[in-house]
């Protein structure tokens, strides 16, 4: 039997044994792996142009940030209650409000649809009784005067009784962001859910700035400074950029009555007046099926652009108010 020889040649590829992995650096991957699933759809977000289907999109992604925020913190072991748990429990309060005065609009301009689908009936409906090749008189004067509002003015979002609260909201919120962090030594933990709080309010702040900017006509955003520390910064401040002189834009290129609104409700205010113009000139009846079929098909893109909105709006609702349920139970659990 021959003993194999032992080389004392140290090898050229030792072997290591895989450092354990820490708590900080656990704590890490997960704030990356937040960071990272921000930033992917943040990115899809850079609009166009502002309009129901991207406000949509925008609500959907606040919803997406609240509820991998919920599942991120529901998944650590909280030593004690949090403060930054708390500020979130403080500001959710104001966010299911902001929906509900939302919702309250959007069910407003759903009545105004229905005298979009009204004028359309009147002005496309067979008469037995016409004499010519446009719709009875008595119809066109009750569309004419149906489309008035919709003609001399935006009646989009303009409910100015919701305005000055949905504007005290977004400003709480922001306020929120300017506390001071708690002095003292913090754990881990600690730092990774009030880093992981910290970037829902950044987002929910202009977000929500941007719904009531664009819903009620107002230019100036809230000012929502993201430090460089976040992997999505950078997009962030690319999109804020964007959508700032967008809202710029459409404000400085209105009429002196300051009027803007969402793409979808504009095109119906511009097909309205059209159709209200060749009802005064008595134009052909060609002229009249046309502008009218524009108006139809105006009013079936805002019809579903606002369905889309309100069922993104009630789902931000909704995940808010599991989040904050979530929330609650950890803090009863932290306080045990």
């Amino acid at each position: 039997m021959f003993l194999a020889e032992i080389s004392r040649f140290p090898s050229l590829f030792p072997f290591r044994v895989p450092k354990k992995q820490t708590l900080s650096d656990k704590f890490d991957l997960e704030s990356s792996s937040f960071d990272s699933a921000l930033l992917c759809r943040l990115r899809a977000l850079d609009p166009p142009s502002i309009s129901l289907d991207w406000l949509s999109r925008a609500v959907d992604f606040l919803s997406f940030v609240h509820s991998e925020a919920r599942i991120l913190i529901s998944n650590l072991n909280l030593p004690d209650l949090d403060d930054s748990l708390a500020c979130y429990l403080n500001d959710s309060v104001k966010i299911l409000d902001l929906c509900n005065s939302i919702s309250s609009e959007i069910e407003r301009l759903r009545h105004r649809r229905l005298v979009l689908n009204l004028v359309i009936h009147l002005l496309t409906s067979s008469d037995s009784d016409k004499t010519g090749p446009f719709p009875a008189p008595e119809k066109l004067k009750k569309a004419r005067d149906s489309l008035s509002d919709w003609g001399n003015c935006s009646p989009g979002f303009k409910n100015r009784g919701f305005l000055g609260n949905l504007e005290v909201l977004v400003r709480d919120l922001a306020a929120a962001l300017d506390k001071a962090p708690p002095r003292g030594k913090i754990s881990g933990v600690g730092r990774l859910v009030r880093r992981t709080i910290l970037a829902v309010g950044y987002l929910t702040v202009f977000f929500a700035g941007v719904l009531v900017s664009e819903i009620y006509g107002k230019p100036e955003l809230v000012a929502v400074r993201v430090p460089a520390e976040f992997l999505w910064a950078d997009s962030f401040n690319k999109l804020k950029s964007t959508i700032s002189g967008e809202l710029k834009r459409r404000f400085d290129s209105e009429t002196k009555k300051g009027v803007f609104c969402v793409e979808e409700v504009e095109d119906v205010v511009i097909r309205a007046r059209e159709t209200c113009d060749v009802i005064d000139d008595e134009e052909s009846a060609d002229k009249l099926n046309d502008v009218v079929k524009g108006l139809e098909k105006g009013t079936l893109a805002f019809s579903c652009g606002l369905d889309r909105f309100s069922n993104a709006v009630d789902g931000m609702f909704n995940t808010v108010l599991c989040s904050r349920k979530v929330m609650l139970e950890n803090v009863r659990v932290a306080s045990k």
